[in-house]
């Protein structure tokens, strides 16, 4: 047996069929199967027969590669996916969530109103809360790991909710769940960044405005609260808000002037 020889294309339409496939996505497992065969030919070009392994071929690999190709891509199609979604998450080496991201990566280039359709469809079928899908979408903006993003919009959607039934506004519980919804931040940070954040909106100052202070003042007070020894020390916190807000004067002035 040649271990090189393609399956003729009635051969694939029967293996197709048996396989219990609806023939209308022929063409697409038949297009795959050469592409496969004709890289795996080229990889295999100097093999006998002998090199082989028992029961393996390039015709037996290619097959392989079709079927699991066609299989994802009439899942996906099924979803509700178009075509060059679906094509490329299913040809994608990448899994899961990495495979999502590159391929969405890949097709905002090109395309970002299709890329941003497909993105949401793919997300309201995670079958997350409104809190999860709205932040997992935002995950897709301000972050460029591809991995853990749907274990840190779970997260982020339980912590918002703790945080609300806590008594918290939305614009605190935003910014804490934020934060901590990734494991990165100290909890003594994250706290003290919503609550500045928070203040400064409701001194009705601007979004810049609140996000420098939070941030210096959440940076100021960690370096106090999460020494030892000094957590409590009334006095040292007092002085570190008052630098804060000096900081922050100035900045006002400057941004005044300018």
């Amino acid at each position: 047996m040649n271990k090189k020889i393609a399956h003729t294309e009635t051969e694939l339409l029967v293996i197709f069929k048996q396989d219990g496939n609806d023939e209308k996505y022929f063409s697409k497992f038949l297009a795959y199967y050469k592409v496969s065969f004709n890289e795996l030919l080229e990889d295999h070009k100097n093999w006998t027969d002998d090199d082989f392994d028992e029961g393996d071929s390039v015709q037996a690999s290619a097959l392989w590669s079709a079927n699991d190709f066609i299989q994802k891509y009439i899942g996906f199609i099924e979803k509700g996916h178009g075509e060059e979604w679906s094509h490329q998450m299913a040809h994608s080496l990448e899994g899961g969530e990495r495979a999502v991201y590159f391929v969405h990566s890949d097709l905002e280039a090109i395309n970002p109103e299709l890329a941003k359709k497909e993105l949401l469809l793919y997300t309201k079928a995670l079958c997350g809360d409104e809190y999860f899908k709205k932040y997992y979408l935002l995950l897709f903006e301000v972050q460029a790991d591809p991995n853990g993003r749907i274990e840190t919009a779970q997260n982020y959607s339980r912590i918002f909710k703790e945080q609300v039934a806590k008594g918290k506004s939305e614009i605190y519980a935003h910014h804490y769940a934020d934060y901590m919804a990734d494991g990165t931040y100290n909890e003594i940070y994250c706290e003290e960044y919503a609550f500045a954040f928070d203040k400064a909106i409701n001194e009705k100052k601007s979004e810049v405005y609140a996000r420098i202070y939070a941030n210096k003042y959440a940076s100021a007070l960690i370096d106090i609260k999460a020494r030892f020894g000094i957590s409590d020390d009334e006095e040292m916190i007092d002085f570190a808000i008052e630098k804060v807000n000096g900081y922050m004067k100035a900045w006002e002035y400057v941004e005044v002037v300018n």
